[in-house]
């Protein structure tokens, strides 16, 4: 009779750590998941600010060649 409820006991816990065990690799996966989808959104992130000053520089150096050259029309007027 002991060996019976031993060994049902036994089963019982192994049945109980599978089943955290599951648990756990799932919660370890998706938080692997997470800091990969972080990692993806900070690198679109950095690219959006990098096209962005890109932008801003395009946009300054435009300006600046727009006034050399108006400076320079007026210089030879």
């Amino acid at each position: 009779m002991t060996m019976v409820l031993i060994m049902g006991l036994l089963l019982a816990l192994g049945r109980g750590t599978a089943v955290s065990a599951i648990i756990l690799l799932a919660f370890a996966l998706l938080k692997r998941l997470i800091i990969v989808f972080g990692l993806l959104l900070a690198f679109v992130k950095f690219a959006i600010l990098i096209a962005f000053l890109a932008l801003f520089v395009s946009i300054a150096v435009a300006i600046i060649r727009d006034w050399s050259c108006r400076k320079n029309e007026i210089k030879s007027s």
